[in-house]
């Protein structure tokens, strides 16, 4: 089985631990946290394997997460840029 094929079995999972690890993750990003370091945080390596980890930044809600964490990046650099 492909990688691949592993993430997209993986996606939807709806048991509760999952949703737990999603919503973490998403909370992390909410408070300003990067991608990066919310997947990579202890709570997440400590209970996924890197497989499961591809798969949790597919889930919807962290894609949506993740833009509007990129948008506010981005927004803070353009405003700094005019103000100077």
């Amino acid at each position: 089985m492909s990688i691949q094929d592993q993430i997209s079995s993986l996606l939807g999972d709806h048991n509760a631990e999952h949703k737990r690890l999603v919503q973490y993750v998403v909370e992390q990003l909410g408070t300003g946290r990067s991608l990066e370091d919310a997947i990579n945080d202890p709570y997440v390596t400590n209970r996924l394997a890197p497989v499961q980890r591809c798969a949790l930044v597919e889930e919807p809600e962290i894609v949506h997460a993740a833009q509007e964490e990129s948008l506010n990046v981005l927004r803070a650099q353009l405003a700094e840029l005019a103000d100077s």
